[in-house]
């Protein structure tokens, strides 16, 4: 009876250990956060509707996509605290490629996005600059929900583009859409020209009389037929070289090693 029922227990043992593995893999992909908003810059929904949006992204992409606000550097360098907290926290590992990561400190004013793995050729320095031109208008007019999600939108549609062979870079940017006033000024300067052309058009028109014979539509003596032949006499060719633009020094990413000794890409600055 004690034979069995010790051949029970460790069975159950054996089961108990074979399971601690799972439990410690969900209890750590429970605990990856996507929004830590330390500096309380968000409502409680506005975090839940963005942790919603990079927890997605991150799972479509398989590249970790994370806002991070704090108040204090703590005596770092924005570039420093950002590569650290990415390093420290476990992004862009396990089945994870890479990922990007971008630093608000309230304090100092500053900003920095961080990148990681297979996301420092997605997002190339061009790149990365033409993404703080879309959002940090908006942290410095306080506007931090849109800011971390205009941040957000710009992540998915970079992976997209480099999920189809060729990252945004310099010469391949995203296009500008053009503003709505655009267009409405546009089609009323189009419709103020032909009224100013008709009514120019119209007043030209206002002394003109049907006339019987053909002859009277022409001036006397300005109607002269001649024969007349050309004759080439000398060709001229001239040529010029075309510049050839120099991408190496423009394109890619550059990159920098963190305190732990992973290389990073990234830029950052003031709002």
């Amino acid at each position: 009876m004690k034979i069995r029922t010790k051949r029970i227990l460790l069975s159950f043992l054996s089961l108990l250990l074979l399971l601690m593995p799972i439990a410690v893999k969900a209890e750590s992909t429970d605990d990856m956060y996507y929004v830590k908003d330390e500096a309380n810059l968000m409502s409680e929904e506005e975090q839940e509707e963005l942790e919603t949006k990079l927890s997605t992204i991150s799972d479509y992409w398989g590249e970790d996509v994370v806002v991070l606000t704090v108040n204090s550097l703590e005596g770092k360098t924005a570039e420093a605290y950002a590569d650290d907290y990415y390093d420290m926290n476990g992004y862009g590992v396990n089945e994870r490629s890479g990922g990007i990561l971008l630093l608000v400190a309230m304090d100092d004013r500053k900003w920095h996005m961080s990148t990681g793995g297979e996301c420092i050729s997605i997002f190339t320095d061009a790149g990365l600059n033409y993404m703080q031109e879309q959002f940090v208008s908006a942290l410095s007019e306080g506007e931090y929900a849109e800011a971390f999600n205009t941040f957000a939108d710009l992540c998915d549609d970079f992976m997209a583009q480099a999920d189809m062979g060729e990252p945004y870079d310099t010469g391949n940017l995203p296009k500008e859409p053009l503003s709505i006033l655009w267009y409405i000024g546009a089609v009323a300067a189009a419709f103020l020209l032909a009224f100013i052309w008709g009514s120019i058009e119209k007043g030209k028109l206002t002394t003109v009389r049907e006339s019987q014979t053909a002859s009277d539509y022409s001036v006397a003596g300005s109607l002269n037929v001649y024969n007349s032949h050309d004759q080439m006499v000398r060709t001229y060719v001239t040529q010029r070289a075309l510049p050839k633009e120099d991408s190496s020094s423009s394109s890619g990413s550059s990159t920098h090693t963190s305190s732990s000794g992973s290389s990073h890409g990234g830029c950052g600055g003031s709002f």
